[in-house]
């Protein structure tokens, strides 16, 4: 493992057990056997790795998120990729989720901090998608009559919700979780 990487895995460990402000250069280079320069070298700081691990995981994320199947047999399997693919990214990148759980919400009132535009893209990435879903599935018959704006925030609210309980129990019961949301929504808008 490179330097680098070594000491960009370490400063997300740290970050995630103890937060931003309880988390100091020095000791991220001691706990990577590295010298605490070597972190100046590749960043200015300390926020400059913490925005890069940042950036990082919501590439991470987007990346799943645009590689979700367009043509798929009717509109609820992909609001059950959806699901899917947020859930498998928290399983899959703990301490990344995690991270971006307990830290973003400080910054997002913050218009200059990445987690504020970021997770405003993630939202209406989201949004977008869902009511594009949602749209489709009742013009089809598919899905009963729902109020779009409303139903696709109520499904937003239930996706971060999961990734929050299952980021911060460290991914306790995220199976029966999918399936209970998947159910939820089967119930909610298949039409019957």
């Amino acid at each position: 493992m490179g330097k680098k990487k070594n000491l960009i895995d370490t400063a997300v460990r740290l970050f995630a057990e103890q937060g931003y402000d309880g988390t100091t250069t020095l000791q991220i280079s001691r706990e990577a056997g590295v010298t605490e320069p070597l972190i100046y070298y590749h960043f200015r700081g300390k926020e400059e790795l913490f925005t890069h691990i940042l950036n990082g995981a919501f590439d991470e994320y987007v990346g799943r998120l645009e590689a979700l199947p367009r043509d798929t047999p009717n509109e609820f399997v992909k609001i059950e990729n959806l699901i899917h693919a947020t859930q498998q990214a928290v399983e899959e990148m703990p301490r990344r989720t995690r991270l971006v759980m307990s830290s973003c919400p400080a910054r997002i009132k913050d218009p200059d901090h990445v987690c504020y535009s970021r997770m405003v893209g993630i939202y209406e990435w989201h949004y977008d998608y869902l009511t594009r879903c949602l749209e489709a599935g009742m013009a089809s018959g598919e899905f009963c009559d729902v109020p779009v704006a409303e139903t696709a925030y109520v499904l937003i609210s239930m996706i971060n919700g999961m990734s929050r309980q299952h980021s911060l129990l460290k991914g306790r019961g995220i199976l029966e979780a999918r399936n209970a949301a998947v159910a939820f929504c089967r119930r909610s808008l298949l039409a019957r």
